[in-house]
């Protein structure tokens, strides 16, 4: 059995200019929607803001599953850019700011990580931010 590549030791990579804008329009659209949109919003704007998102060359293993960012308290928030070579692909750029507004929801709300309930419940707000047919200022 091949023993899977981890990343917790990688340097981290600069947040490139292309991901900076993307999740600065995020954040805009996250503003203009209010409610909890606004809420994780602002955890990402100070985030960006701050520099406290970071890009790993790869992703990590965390038990049997592959994560694709993880996030601190204090608004740091690590985001793997590219998949594991053990499996097939690169993250696209949307999946890249998804990560990250997935981890400013854990923040904004101090939702703790790792169980399947509580990352569904995570999915969720980002998705309900992410539709279009979200009304603006409704709390997903």
């Amino acid at each position: 059995m091949v023993a899977p590549r981890t990343c917790d030791g990688c340097g981290a990579d600069s947040v490139g200019n292309e991901v900076i804008r993307a999740v600065a329009l995020r954040v805009a659209d996250l503003k203009a929607r209010g409610g909890a949109c606004q809420a994780y919003g602002a955890v990402l704007e100070g985030s960006l803001a701050g520099k406290r998102i970071v890009v790993r060359p790869f992703m990590w293993r965390v038990g049997g599953s592959l994560a694709s960012a993880q996030a601190s308290s204090t608004g740091e928030i690590d985001v793997a850019r590219d998949v594991d070579p053990l499996n097939i692909g690169r993250r696209s750029l949307d999946e890249v700011v998804h990560s990250v507004e997935h981890e400013a929801v854990h923040i904004a709300f101090a939702i703790p990580s790792g169980a399947e309930w509580n990352e569904m419940l995570v999915n969720e707000r980002v998705d309900g931010c992410r539709s279009r047919s979200s009304v603006v200022g409704a709390t997903p």
